[in-house]
């Protein structure tokens, strides 16, 4: 018969009661040292997992624990039992530095490509999994919070404003995705020259980025690179990897309820969050096969992003296209090669 010294408490005050914890041959344990002895079955307790050389509980029916240091007799008991193989795994691990930097390395080379590689994927494919309909339900209330806080409404000539819109028509007559496009024009000192591709189709462009271009086919560039957000849903993408719970319900309930609780964070996604350098790629391809169909020269795009990168070093602006379209001589040299 195994003993073990051991503190008992009731689970009614805080007063422990010095014990002896009798383990007999029955897989019985008995407890001495109160009133009167209490009996119980191995399997009616719960041995909490040993952490290091911590104290350890017995959770006993009814509310009440012992607590005993004797953490060698407890496995030993336990062993005996068939049971605690695996807790006795982890301490043997968890108290050999030989094994533990191993576990620490692939754990963090584990978590990075978890967060690298896995996130994404897993994104990408719950993104692809919904219909246009979800990006509508998520981007319905974004330009009205990107009004509230960032636009007001745009100064420009009716005119220009209605020579954009049919060039924009034109460039999504042929598209047959499911979204809801439209332009939408805005003024606003806050974030200068500026574009956004809400979830749904709705592209927002700046009076300060219409007054920067020099000629209509630097826009159409624009246009395209952000048509090439909304159809590689990359609205929708982002905000799965910046919310990893998320994205976690969506692709196990098939719900997007929790993503429609985030549509908030989308007005502070678009102005703030760079896209990744893979969403600026996919982007930039779709705007150059765009360029390249309809025989637009592609260097006027890469003209429009070397005007907004001089115009953002001039003016020291922080919120522009470039804010959230982070602007690399590789990209701009994709284009310009096109010349």
């Amino acid at each position: 018969m195994t003993v073990i010294r051991a503190t008992f408490y009731d689970g009614k005050t805080s007063r422990g009661t010095p014990v002896w914890i009798h383990l007999g041959s029955r897989d019985q344990l008995r407890i001495t040292g109160l009133e009167r002895d209490l009996s119980y079955g191995l399997s009616e307790v719960q041995i909490a997992s040993r952490v290091g050389n911590t104290p350890r509980s017995i959770y006993l029916p009814g509310g009440a624990m012992c607590e005993t240091p004797e953490n060698d007799a407890l496995d030993a008991l336990l062993r005996r039992r068939g049971r605690g193989r695996w807790q006795a795994l982890v301490y043997a691990l968890e108290s050999r530095w030989g094994y533990v930097l191993p576990l620490l390395f692939v754990t963090l080379i584990g978590g990075w490509a978890l967060i690298a590689y896995g996130i994404p994927v897993l994104a990408k494919r719950v993104a692809y999994a919904f219909p246009a309909s979800a990006d509508a339900a998520l981007g319905r209330d974004g330009l009205t919070l990107l009004d509230q806080v960032l636009f007001s409404p745009s100064t420009l000539e009716a005119e220009r404003q209605e020579q954009l819109r049919a060039i924009f028509h034109t460039m999504i007559q042929q598209l047959a995705d499911g979204h809801a496009y439209q332009l939408e024009l805005r003024k606003s000192d806050r974030v200068g020259p500026n574009a956004f591709a809400l979830p749904s189709g709705i592209i927002v462009v700046t009076d300060e980025l219409v007054v920067l271009a020099r000629h209509h086919n630097e826009l159409i560039g624009v246009l395209a690179h952000e048509i090439g957000h909304v159809q590689h849903r990359h609205g929708l993408r982002t905000l799965l990897q910046n919310s990893a719970v998320a994205l976690l319900i969506a692709s196990v309930t098939g719900d997007l309820t929790s993503l429609t609780a985030l549509s908030g964070a989308l007005p502070t996604l678009l102005v703030e969050a760079k896209y990744s350098r893979a969403f600026e790629t996919e982007a930039d391809r779709f705007a150059l096969q765009y360029l390249r169909e309809h025989d637009i020269p592609p260097a006027y795009f890469a003209d429009m992003l070397a005007r907004l990168e001089e115009a953002t070093k001039r003016k020291g602006e922080v919120h522009n296209y470039l804010a959230s379209h982070p602007v690399t001589s590789q990209r701009m040299r994709m284009f310009q090669e096109e010349r």
